[in-house]
């Protein structure tokens, strides 16, 4: 039988200390994989690399003609084009809302049936830059689904999916393999991966430390040593001496009678609530229910909240306060935010411009937070990297980065929405435990946003629960 992909002394040079070299790696038909590893591993690149996205440097690939990409390259891309696109400034309103979700898929009986099995009818007539991060991962699948590939590559197909939905994709992919599909999936291991993947690789440093069926692979002892993770905790945070704290007395958030609506959708209707100094809040509800929009309105993002009642560390909005202002309290980590950072920068320059809550690095820094920045880059395994284009990282790495530039200055309050999103097991648990670590050594308070059952914080004292009413949404609160 002719493999379906074949790979034979693949040599890919990232910088001159890092090489991607697979010796030899093969794919039979039907048969689905795991591409499984760390952080910079080198399996997304691998993926990439087999999806014709990135030139190998030398060595022989195999490979079908209509292989299906899904992954933070491929949503990059098309934003980027929406970006090219935009004619806001030409347009009665001045938003150009770019592509929809149904524009990107296409139409036609196929693109109908990939809607519906994979259950975003609601989701086809919206624009594909407003959806949240788990709304983006299912619209790409339809959009790579309707290509009918030979080979459907799925780099965290995961990735921001409420606990509803996480259950449906598994069930769906485990759906496409039976019925012959061959799926490579780029992730790191959990317990909700399909179990019709059929064969496991595991990657190191950008070559294949093991490969086989997947049982023989997670009974060997190199897997096992690869999947404990040691979490280590500062003697002390680093000092942050500029940052101006906040009357103990003076609520952090206040919002009365809240009512956001986008076109035809009722998001928040009467809506109030109070966030207090000594609180840390989760916010848990499916996708698209309202969680990041409410980040946005309290974190000076969203023009929807000029004119509410809406009160930040004891200013209420509208009163002659600056978006710099508000900003200057919050650390914000989150999906958008890692969109939007596209400046040409270094890793060091990105963590600094923490301080100055902007995309870029265009003050000059103090000594002592040029020290500061390098202390939380020691502290997130990040030294090495400092002088390195931010640009150039993985996904993940640049995710740490962006939490070191979230903490810097031990905000207020920290703005955690998917914070561990592309981040491995070993630096997913690293992350939490020093979120809880932070919690008990600064005035830092927690807004917490995950759907990933990985991800327990216990600092959190409290809950705003979007909970399915129909057609909108009841938010319940309550301490934990």
């Amino acid at each position: 039988m002719t493999p379906l992909l074949e790979i034979n002394n693949l040599t890919f040079e990232v910088d001159k200390q890092q090489q991607l070299n697979i010796e030899k790696l093969t794919l039979e038909p039907g048969q689905s994989m795991l591409f499984c590893g760390d952080n910079a591993s080198g399996k997304s690149l691998l993926a990439q690399i087999i999806a014709g996205e990135i030139c190998a440097t030398k060595g022989d690939i195999k490979r079908p003609d209509n292989i299906a990409l899904v992954g933070f390259s491929v949503e990059d891309e098309i934003l980027a084009i929406d970006r090219y696109l935009d004619d806001s400034e030409f347009i009665e309103g001045g938003i150009d809302w770019g592509r929809s979700a149904q524009d990107l898929i296409g139409q036609g009986e196929l693109a109908q049936q990939v809607i519906a099995m994979l259950d975003i009818e609601d989701l086809v007539d919206k624009p594909f830059k407003v959806l949240s991060t788990g709304q983006t991962r299912k619209v790409l699948l339809a959009h790579a689904l309707v290509k009918e590939p030979q080979l459907l590559i799925l780099d965290e197909p995961y990735a921001g999916l409420d606990i509803a939905s996480q259950k449906h994709l598994t069930n769906t992919l485990n759906t496409l393999i039976h019925n012959g599909l061959s799926i490579i999936i780029v992730d790191f291991y959990h317990a909700d991966l399909p179990q019709a993947l059929s064969h496991y690789v595991l990657m190191e440093q950008g070559e294949v430390r093991l490969q086989g069926p997947r049982n023989d692979i997670i009974n060997d002892p190199i897997w096992h040593a690869a999947n404990q993770h040691k979490v280590t905790l500062p003697h002390h945070l680093p000092d942050c001496h500029d940052y101006q704290h906040l009357d103990e007395k003076t609520p952090l958030v206040t919002i009365n009678d809240l009512s956001i609506s986008y076109e035809d959708n009722q998001v928040f209707h009467d809506f109030s609530w109070q966030f207090k100094q000594g609180q840390h809040w989760r916010l848990a509800g499916p996708n698209g229910c309202g969680k990041s929009t409410l980040l946005s309105l309290i974190n000076g993002d969203n023009p929807k909240a000029y004119g509410k009642d809406i009160t930040l560390f004891g200013v209420k909005r509208g009163s002659g306060e600056t978006v710099w202002d508000i900003k200057k309290h919050y650390g914000v980590v989150g999906a958008q935010l890692h969109r939007d950072y596209r400046a040409s920068t270094s890793v060091l320059g990105a963590v600094l411009s923490g301080f100055f809550d902007t995309i870029g690095l265009y003050d000059q820094p103090s000594e002592t937070q040029i020290a500061i920045a390098k202390e939380w880059l020691g502290l997130l395994e990040l030294s090495e990297q400092a002088n390195k284009p931010f640009s150039q990282l993985s996904y993940g790495e640049q995710r740490l980065v962006l939490i070191a530039r979230a903490v810097i200055k031990l905000p207020l309050i920290l703005v955690l929405d998917e914070p561990c999103l592309g981040l491995d097991n070993h630096h997913r648990a690293q992350i939490l435990a020093l979120v809880d670590y932070i919690t008990r050594h600064s005035t830092t308070h927690i807004l917490f946003v995950s759907h990933d059952r990985r991800d327990e914080l216990s600092c959190l004292t409290h809950l705003l629960d979007f909970v399915a009413n129909g057609d909108s949404y009841i938010i319940e609160q309550r301490e934990l």
